[in-house]
């Protein structure tokens, strides 16, 4: 890429900070500043601020590094607590205050296209939460614009001779509404490396007529993160299986892969029959169809996360979510799943990438990513210093505790902010993700005398129920009060997904490593609870609610 696309680059991202996020988030600033300090809240905000970040008595409002600055300053009085803001958002503040940053230096190395999308991205999601739809709606659209004018001639400049895909395929597939964009942002909020990944995938897909591409990794090396930031760089056909949240089934995938199918090709079925989901005939003749429209280049990619954890009981005996035996010309599904052996039948042997081989790569990367989140936060700062440590000491010594653990980064850093270690030296932290667990579980006294069978029972419906669960319906099942339930729900508040369901608030378990832990014969045995009495009692008491 030449310096005059990165300068290009850099000046869509600066004409977008000025004129669309700072206008469009100032109202929300305005309202939260004096709701909490009331209207001669400029005052306060000169607290923190110097004062030539102001005009007058007023805030240099056309600077974007003023305002991130404002957000950052007063973030615990004046916005935690705003609706739809949390950590993820505090998380994008700071970013976007790098970002700016780097328009005000020069930095022209930075903007990559892939680092000006994500750039865009954070303000549409910033804006989106202060709930500035206007200014969110305007950097959507200049986000998709400049998706649809890179993305093909950076793989034609890579590939001259293989275009990944035409430019009107992926201008349809980011009209394709489906159900995962909030999943795909969460995953894509802060992800780093794993290019050694991709460029597997590209040269898998360049290399092969057609074929499948499996990436195989323990639970919590990232599994589901590196698929969506493949889906958010190429804008390819996605289904994820989510066994939490009851979306693990045959006939969901066919619908949801099928719909996006025909939209995106425009084909010719108003809709979908009952026999577009019965087996996968009808699957199978689009990709036909699909193949036989493809240009020379061109290819249909299809991305698939966590086959392990599909429910196989509607279509035992055959290939799981009935995938093809065959494919035809031009047709891939990049798959993950864990090292187990599933029932996948295909006359060319699918390419098997084992992302536990590549241990060195993802070292780099996981310290890349403890970098970037001691950067972020002021309190992991201070916990290093505390700890007599350098920066690059802390990176060393996490790094080597995690086993390259994404899913055991997030949460213990989240601990060292909110004040968990604060006595416990580095050196006793827990070593690996089931370690963490154990941990967790003993320091919220799940294994105290007399054990609190009322937090076990709650922490292990949540577990075993195959939807999310509201408040009330644990409270029926348990016979525990709402004050008890909602106690435990705060207490065990980073391992569970809260979404709102039919304008209710549901929980399902995050990640499938807490139910792993779980159901280890250990934990179950001192818990002195039974999984089957556990999934019994559930289907006696709420069989039609959690989908038992």
């Amino acid at each position: 890429m030449n310096q005059g696309d990165r300068k290009t680059n850099k000046e869509l991202v600066d004409k977008a900070l000025e004129d669309i996020l700072v206008p469009g988030i100032k109202p929300f600033i305005q309202r939260q500043m004096k709701k909490i300090y009331g209207k001669n809240w400029l005052q306060d905000a000169r607290l923190g601020l110097q004062d030539y970040h102001f005009e007058g008595d007023d805030l240099k409002w056309k600077d974007p590094q003023v305002v991130l600055k404002l957000i950052i300053d007063k973030w615990n009085d004046a916005f935690r607590d705003a609706p739809q803001l949390g950590y993820s958002q505090r998380s994008l503040v700071s970013e976007l205050l790098e970002v700016r940053n780097a328009v005000k230096h020069n930095d022209l190395q930075k903007f990559d296209n892939d680092y000006t999308y994500r750039a865009l991205d954070s303000m549409g999601r910033l804006l989106t939460a202060a709930d500035a739809k206007k200014a969110a709606q305007e950097i959507e659209q200049r986000k998709e614009e400049f998706r649809r004018k890179t993305w093909v001639d950076n793989q034609v400049e890579e590939k001259p001779k293989q275009v990944i895909s035409n430019q009107s395929a992926v201008a349809e597939s980011a009209k394709v509404n489906h159900q995962f964009q909030a999943l795909i942002d969460e995953k894509t909020d802060g992800f780093v490396g794993r290019e050694f990944v991709f460029k597997a995938i590209e040269n898998f897909l360049v290399s092969q007529p057609n074929g499948y591409f499996i990436i195989e990794a323990d639970p919590g090396m990232g599994k589901t993160a590196i698929l969506a930031e493949y889906v958010r760089r190429t804008g390819c056909v996605v289904h994820f299986i989510i066994r939490s949240q009851a979306i693990n089934r045959a006939d969901q995938f066919l619908e949801s892969i099928c719909a996006q199918l025909i939209s995106r090709y425009n084909l010719g079925y108003p809709s979908l029959t009952s026999e577009a989901t019965r087996d996968g005939k009808f699957f199978a003749k689009l990709l036909e169809e699909i193949s036989a429209k493809l240009k020379p280049g061109e290819r249909l990619v299809i991305a698939i996360d966590a086959l392990d954890e599909v429910n196989q009981t509607d279509h035992s005996g055959g290939n799981i979510l009935y995938l093809p035996v065959a494919l035809p010309k031009g047709v891939y599904f990049v798959l993950t799943q864990r090292a187990i052996a599933l029932p996948l039948t295909v006359n060319t042997p699918p390419h098997r990438f084992k992302l536990m081989q590549y241990q060195a790569e993802s070292l780099q990367d996981i310290q890349t990513y403890i970098r970037r989140e001691i950067e972020k936060s002021p309190q992991l700062k201070a916990w290093i210093d505390g700890q007599r440590l350098t920066g690059e000491d802390f990176v060393t010594l996490l790094a080597e505790k995690s086993e390259n653990n994404f899913m055991y980064l997030k949460y213990v850093l989240e601990e060292i902010e909110r004040g968990f270690y604060r006595d416990l030296s580095i050196d006793n932290l827990p070593q690996g993700l089931q370690a963490y667990y154990e941990d967790h579980w003993r320091r919220m006294g799940m294994i105290a005398k007399p054990l609190p069978r009322p937090k076990i029972k709650i922490v292990y419906v949540l577990a075993e129920a195959r939807k999310p669960v509201s408040r009330q319906l644990i409270c029926d099942f348990t016979g525990e009060d709402a004050l008890t339930v909602q106690d435990v729900l705060d207490e065990w508040e980073q391992f569970l997904r809260s979404q709102s369901i039919d304008g209710q608030r549901r929980y399902s378990i995050y990640h499938a490593s807490f139910q792993d832990f779980l159901h280890r014969l250990d934990i179950v045995q001192a818990a002195g609870v039974t999984l089957k009495d556990i999934n019994a009692m559930i289907a006696d008491n709420l069989s039609e609610e959690l989908g038992l």
